[in-house]
């Protein structure tokens, strides 16, 4: 297991940093949970310091699950997790979430918002284990807990809005629900809004993951955000259909998400797993349109998504991997935009900064994308949270 927090906000300084945007090499301090100072250096960079990374869409509840899986398309990964999740645990829960929080830190992974499903299926038992997990690693990471009424759950089913009032009780720091599969998504939003003005949650939605125009509901989220004065409380997750939408209407919806300032957390590696999945080789690829989205103020985040479950088999939380997708899938050649992505709006290490940050062995941003190398050393509040064990002042 990697090294506890330290007890002692002790000085130190380390050589040879590189910082993206920035020419030269320097030397960092922490002391007293900040970065008090950064000097010119000499030599060759053997250190590209980053802000932490925040992971703004898991699901440490599912992570894990299957050592081999391929769906045949995004509907047989929803069957084949409603089959296996009857079957959780809270304990196996803490087990495998636990298992994800440890590998994010070492990453470098500061903060997590998780996906914690809420339904029939698995009930209360999600929730409870994550939270078991979150717990075990308080001081090492930040972890917002999402009560996620699922596609099983649907709000429009005054049961299903019960079931997720039960759940409140559990303490999350936000709502979420996938309205698409809803009988009347209308209704099932009207209700998960009724629940998050009455216990001032914020709300984060799985919204069109898919790519049917028709089928869209951002637009109508977005002026209910506006309706009820709930502007900068909604995260949408995925918006897919953006991707498949005639360019007028893109960015007509567009101008509606920046008016209701949502933020939209795009999911490269799991939406260019799943979307268009068939027979031949995909054509519509799903990932959201990132340069669109910023270009008209949209905050934009990334996360992880799934990790080896029924809806991806791959990963291990690591956010650089993810920012690598991002450049290749949406081709995002902005380094400043990029960073701030992945570490929920910070964009460069300064003096008088927290010292939140990840130490990547490697001489620039474009090398630490290349590798996505191992070894990183990882800062909370100026400890050593990960990496060596001891690290030469």
């Amino acid at each position: 297991m990697p090294p506890a927090p330290e007890t002692a906000a002790e000085s130190r300084t380390i050589d040879k940093i590189a910082l993206p945007g920035r020419d030269g090499v320097f030397s960092l301090t922490l002391r007293d949970g900040i970065v008090s100072a950064l000097t010119p250096s000499h030599g060759d960079a053997a250190w590209l310091a980053l802000p932490s990374f925040a992971n703004l869409h898991a699901h440490a509840d599912r992570a894990f699950t299957v050592a081999s899986f391929r769906p045949r398309n995004f509907a047989d990964a929803v069957a084949a997790a409603a089959t296996a999740r009857a079957h959780f645990t809270a304990d196996d829960v803490r087990t495998r979430a636990t298992r994800l929080l440890e590998k994010s830190v070492a990453h470098g992974v500061a903060r997590m918002r998780t996906h914690t499903d809420v339904d029939p299926i698995v009930e209360m038992r999600s929730i409870q284990g994550v939270l078991e997990a979150r717990a075990a690693m308080t001081g090492r990471i930040d972890v917002d807990v999402i009560a996620f009424s699922t596609s099983r759950n649907d709000l429009a089913d005054p049961n299903a809005v019960a079931r997720l009032r039960d759940a409140i009780a559990h303490g999350p720091q936000f709502l979420g629900a996938s309205l698409n599969s809803s009988v009347e998504p209308r209704r099932a939003l009207d209700a998960l809004l009724d629940l998050a003005e009455r216990h001032d949650l914020p709300i984060d939605l799985h919204l069109d993951e898919h790519l049917e125009p028709a089928q869209s509901l951002a637009g109508l989220v977005a002026d209910a955000a506006i309706a009820r004065g709930l502007q900068g409380r909604v995260t949408m997750s995925h918006l897919c259909v953006l991707s498949a939408l005639p360019p007028d209407a893109a960015s007509t919806l567009i101008a509606r998400l920046a008016e209701a300032e949502v933020t939209v957390i795009a999911l490269p590696e799991t939406n260019l797993y799943l979307q268009d999945r068939r027979s031949g080789t995909p054509l519509r690829r799903g990932v959201t349109l990132v340069h669109e989205l910023l270009a008209a103020g949209v905050t934009v985040r990334f996360g992880t998504d799934n990790v080896r479950d029924w809806f991806f088999p791959f990963g291990d939380g690591d956010m650089l991997a993810t920012a690598q997708s991002v450049t290749i899938a949406a081709q995002l050649d902005d380094d400043a935009a990029l960073i701030a992505g992945l570490c929920d709006g910070r964009g460069a290490i300064e003096a008088g900064t927290p010292a939140d940050l990840v130490l990547v062995p490697a001489d620039s941003l474009d090398d630490a994308l290349a590798r996505l190398p191992a070894g990183r050393l990882v800062f909370k509040q100026g400890r050593q949270v990960a990496g060596l064990a001891h690290l030469k002042s």
